[in-house]
């Protein structure tokens, strides 16, 4: 606020005695407090600065009424053909200017629409109208809604931004502070258990995230609760703005009463503001009053006007806020150019919450280029014929990409400014889950419809974007007699369990009347009797469903209002609204969208219980839970639920989901595509970015699927599946605002196609058209051969040791621990004296070894207490440390509270001693290991044998748990299978399947011919490979090796 600038007018005002002074009086004061030259126009009483035209008038002569003649001279006489003069002689558009009027007692703003100019309603000379004539004459034009005008203007580093999130964050931690409970600090652990667990940050990460988003919360909050509190303020903070620009659009575009809201409101006392606030943004009356129904519903991020109630919160968050409607005040919300073309509100998210915050969130905004890209999937559809739907919209961004092609349709079309509003809210939904999503994507929704409302007048809408689970939704379960609907919502702090009677379940006007009335009379905490009476008499319930409802209806009623009598009112209806909503929006031609790539084991507790019945019934989890499981990315759930609850039969479903879906163990139910008995989800082609980076602040493996729902009992292979990369000289990484013409410039397009390795729900092989064919002697499974993996120590700075040092005289080696080798903090690096007995060679990776040799990037051993994870195994280990090898004993017991913590071992150790190691066997110490690197670009086989340990002797390596192995007890079958497995045919069908990071057990789908001992081909290629394996490999002998192999394999 510019108070020294409001008080010397203050004081001069009273000496103004004509137009002259007061004209000089305000130019002074201006040009002193901004240190800026005001110039004066010699033939009018004008000022101007850059973008920004003032016209005085004596005190007073207004009125205060923007009826007056002195008014209607100033804004049409005078600062109209100024500011058309100005714009012609500068070249400028006439809606770039900011017209003033001022007669000292009031201040009036106008600007020029389509050649006409439009005035704002007249402010009293105050603190925030004095200020914002000051912000007209800083800024010096009006403000186009872009996504970097949002974040320069409101982002973290703005003085407006930091302000008023430093104002909520003092709030919040006084509330979350206080020993008593209130309705913030539950709405704040209603948040965080659903929308804000953050996860698997470092405390470099922590410490980066608090200095980059430039506010702080309280020292003296939890530490688990730091990084969330701040999270909340952020999104609080980020749907007041996006609230303030829809209200400042729908005021713009003439929709209301009101010309502008902003500006108005920044105006008002205290109480007034806080009501205005309450009733006009969080309770949606503006919106209602321009004819748009439900647009604000959730009541979470509202919680600041509670924390206004407080004395020693008040004064800054209204201040705070004052400051941030003056600066929305000079946004051209009329003119919505860029706005409608781009999701510029995702930019501005992305800008407010820092990136490793973001990744921990699983927040990927999926870039314009990409949507633009899924679109152009569906060809030759009825854009203006088809029903579409994005169940997880986020920001909207496929939205607008959906509304941009139906507006550009309807043109050709010629069809009228309402007929086009009706499709579109009749044909375009959004779902989500996260509230803030919802708002954000009702926003950017008003944005690209807000010029067909204004040339609708009188039209009503509700924009039909939810806040809906793609996953758990209400339903109708047709193998139940029950008459109710039972539904979940909320965490453990609300759990709040719905019933609802199926047939007022499934009638949505009905419902929603209903639901509105029960939630006024619990807001006056009104008893159930007397609303059951109320509904009768009203209609809405006849008197037998009165009787026969009853029960659901007062159990969930009466939870609501034991809520509200804890504070939580205002709430809960509405969203309950939202979910019901979603089930009885039915089907669609397309459904198409970017939903969350996020882990099962990542997902809130309790909503993993909520949603794993619906996931059961899909059979979507994989059987091998040691492969991952329950892992399952999340998108693969939503895949199947949302084709099944709301695609319709032979509609298609284009999805930007992650490529592990279609070659990874954990995926293999994904992978049966079967919806039912008699539906499947046919897929009709892959486009595979997983060499590139659509998201340039993530490595996914992205790719865009796309779906068609279909009556059969199999699927037709092989699929159309396209790998993009870069093109030679061009750069992996796609930035996100490029228009997609560019990107096609960046990239190249290989057609392939894929194949299940073998049966239907096995990994896909990926190969060039018609090589799958060739590598049929090859699939199946491996009969003879069991690949295994190595040893899982969990701690590798504790086990993967350096020997330093030897001391033959007392028999003891000197071993270094490796603190930098692993995240957990083991302390500084340490040196011990321990017997060798238990220390063995180790192949830690893919840099150990290349194709058929060994080479050690370091020379690491491996301390190994147990050979076997069975009960007599550790009883010798437990007697060698007792007796042998005390000082290894001693040793482990340094890093005991550590050693209790490793994963593996709660898992699956947890009865045996705390320093015991997974995956050991017999198998462990095989003289002949083949072994393959789980994580390599380049898949490539070696044989291992021994190596010397000091003052042991020749000892086997032993294979970290990253490197997979088959033993042997004799050389020739080892190396025989080793010139298989570096064959070119092997390799490319290994690649062709498996993820790079997860080339698990290969011989699960291939079957090499057994080594017979016998046939002279196989014993000369295990000779050659040997030999490759001693001397080094050579051009003529990998010739030899290639020609065997493929005389073997039948080729």
């Amino acid at each position: 606020m510019y108070e020294s600038l409001y008080n010397t007018l203050k004081t001069a005002k009273n000496k103004w005695e004509n137009e002259e002074e007061l004209r000089i009086s305000w130019i002074r004061a201006l040009s002193d407090s901004l240190g800026i030259d005001l110039q004066a126009e010699r033939d009018r009483n004008d000022s101007s600065y850059n973008e920004v035209i003032i016209e005085f008038k004596s005190k007073g002569l207004f009125k205060g009424k923007t009826t007056s003649r002195s008014f209607k001279e100033a804004i049409y006489d005078r600062l109209k053909p100024y500011i058309e003069k100005k714009a012609k002689g500068e070249g400028l558009s006439e809606g770039d200017y900011i017209g003033i009027a001022i007669d000292g007692e009031h201040i009036c703003f106008a600007k020029m629409l389509d050649g006409e100019i439009i005035h704002d309603e007249l402010l009293p000379f105050s603190l925030e109208s004095v200020t914002m004539v000051a912000t007209a004459f800083k800024d010096s034009f009006r403000r186009a809604v872009t996504a970097k005008n949002l974040v320069e203007d409101f982002g973290l580093s703005s003085d407006t931004g930091h302000e008023l999130m430093q104002a909520l964050s003092d709030a919040l931690s006084m509330n979350l502070l206080d020993r008593k409970n209130n309705k913030i600090k539950m709405l704040f652990e209603e948040w965080r258990t659903l929308f804000g667990q953050v996860a698997d940050l470092t405390s470099t990460q922590i410490n980066g995230i608090k200095k980059s988003i430039g506010f702080s919360v309280s020292p003296n909050l939890p530490a688990h609760l730091q990084i969330p509190a701040s999270l909340f303020v952020i999104h609080s903070y980020n749907s007041l703005i996006i609230k303030l620009l829809a209200a400042e659009i729908v005021s713009a575009h003439g929709m209301t009463s009101k010309k502008v809201f902003a500006q108005t409101a920044a105006t008002y006392d205290d109480e007034r503001l806080m009501r205005s606030f309450s009733q006009e943004i969080e309770k949606g009356r503006l919106f209602e009053a321009a004819g748009i129904s439900g647009f604000v519903e959730e009541a979470i991020f509202s919680w600041y006007l509670d924390a206004c109630q407080h004395k020693a919160t008040r004064e800054v968050i209204l201040s705070s806020l004052r400051n941030t409607l003056i600066k929305m005040s000079f946004y051209r919300t009329d003119v919505l150019v860029e706005a409608r073309t781009q999701d510029v509100l995702k930019g501005f998210y992305q800008a407010l919450v820092p990136t490793e915050l973001r990744k921990s969130l699983g927040e990927y905004y999926t870039p314009d280029w990409l949507v633009e890209f899924t679109l152009d999937k569906f060809e030759d559809l009825n854009w203006l014929g088809s029903r579409f739907l994005d169940p997880t919209c986020g920001s909207a961004s496929f939205l607008l990409g959906l509304i941009k092609r139906i507006r550009k349709e309807a043109e050709n079309e010629e069809l009228s400014s309402r007929q086009t509003l009706q499709l579109i809210t009749e044909n375009v939904w959004g779902f989500d889950l996260n509230p803030l999503a919802v708002q954000t994507a009702r926003v950017n929704y008003l944005i690209a419809i807000a010029d067909l409302l204004k040339m609708s007048p009188g039209r009503n809408v509700e924009i039909p974007i939810l806040m809906a689970d793609a996953i758990y939704a209400p339903s109708d379960d047709p193998k139940s007699d029950e008459e109710v609907v039972t539904y979940s919502i909320g965490s453990q702090i609300a759990n709040l369990t719905v019933q609802i009677p199926k047939s007022l379940a499934f009638d949505r006007k009905r419902l929603d009347r209903v639901f509105e009335i029960m939630g006024e009379q619990v807001e006056q905490d009104v008893e159930f009797e007397k609303v059951l009476g109320r509904l009768v008499r009203i209609k809405l319930l006849r008197e037998e469903e009165a009787k026969s409802w009853e029960q659901p209806l007062k159990a969930t009623y009466n939870r609501i209002l034991d809520l509200h009598r804890e504070s939580w009112n205002g709430i809960w209806f509405r969203i309950i609204r939202n979910f019901f909503w979603s089930a009885n929006a039915g089907e669609f031609d397309v459904i198409v969208g970017n939903p969350p790539w996020v882990r099962w084991s990542k997902l809130p507790e309790l909503y993993r219980k909520r949603v794993k019945p619906t996931c059961l019934q899909y059979d979507i989890f994989s059987s091998t839970p040691y492969h991952g499981g329950n892992e399952l990315d999340i998108s693969g759930m939503i895949t199947y639920t949302v084709a099944d609850k709301w695609l319709k039969e032979d509609g298609y479903l284009a999805f930007v989901i992650t490529q592990t879906h279609f070659q990874s163990p954990s995926s293999e139910g994904f992978r049966s595509f079967r919806i039912n008995d008699e539906e499947m989800l046919v897929p009709i082609s892959i486009d595979d970015m997983k060499e590139l980076k659509p998201f340039n602040d993530a490595a996914n493996k992205t790719v865009v699927a796309l779906f068609k729902k279909e009556l059969r009992s199999s699927i037709d292979y092989p699929v159309p599946y396209n790998i993009w990369r870069a093109r030679t000289g061009s750069k992996r990484t796609i930035l996100p605002y490029l228009p997609l013409n560019k990107v096609y410039e960046q990239v190249q397009m290989f057609e392939m196609e894929a194949n299940p390795v073998n049966e239907e729900k096995s990994p896909w092989a990926v190969l060039p058209p018609g090589r799958f064919k060739d590598m049929k002697n090859i699939t199946g499974k491996g009969g003879w051969i069991q690949g295994r993996k190595g040893i899982t120590a969990d701690l590798n700075g504790v086990y993967f040791v350096n020997i330093v040092a030897v001391n033959d005289e007392d028999g003891l080696v000197q071993i270094e621990t490796r603190p930098e080798s692993g995240k957990k903090d083991i302390g500084p690096k340490s040196k011990y004296w321990i017997e060798p007995g238990m220390l063995h060679p180790l192949i830690k990776g893919a840099s150990d070894f290349k194709k058929f040799k060994v080479q050690p990037k370091n020379d690491l051993y491996v301390l190994l207490p147990n050979e076997g994870i069975k009960k007599e195994h550790f009883e010798t280990s437990e007697e060698l440390l007792d007796t042998e090898y005390q000082l290894t004993k001693r040793y482990f017991a340094d890093f005991r509270d550590l050693l209790l913590q490793r994963s593996t071992r709660k898992l699956y150790l947890k009865d045996k001693p705390y320093y015991g190691v997974y995956n050991v066997g017999e198998y462990t110490f095989a003289p002949f290991k083949v072994v393959w690197a789980e994580q390599s670009s380049k898949f490539v086989s070696a044989v291992v044998t021994e190596k010397d340990v000091p003052l042991v002797g020749s000892r086997p390596y032993i294979p970290d748990h990253k490197v997979f192995f088959v033993d042997f007890e004799v050389a020739e079958p080892a190396y025989y299978l080793c010139g298989l497995l570096n064959s070119k045919l092997v390799r490319e069908f290994v690649e062709s399947h498996n993820i790079a990071i997860q080339v698990g057990n290969i011989f699960k789908h291939m079957n090499l011919p057994f080594f017979d001992p016998d046939n002279e081909q196989h014993v000369a290629l295990a000779d050659y490979v040997q030999e490759a394996h001693s001397s080094g490999l050579t051009e003529g002998l990998e010739n030899v090796i290639q020609e065997l192999s493929d005389s073997i394999l039948g080729l």
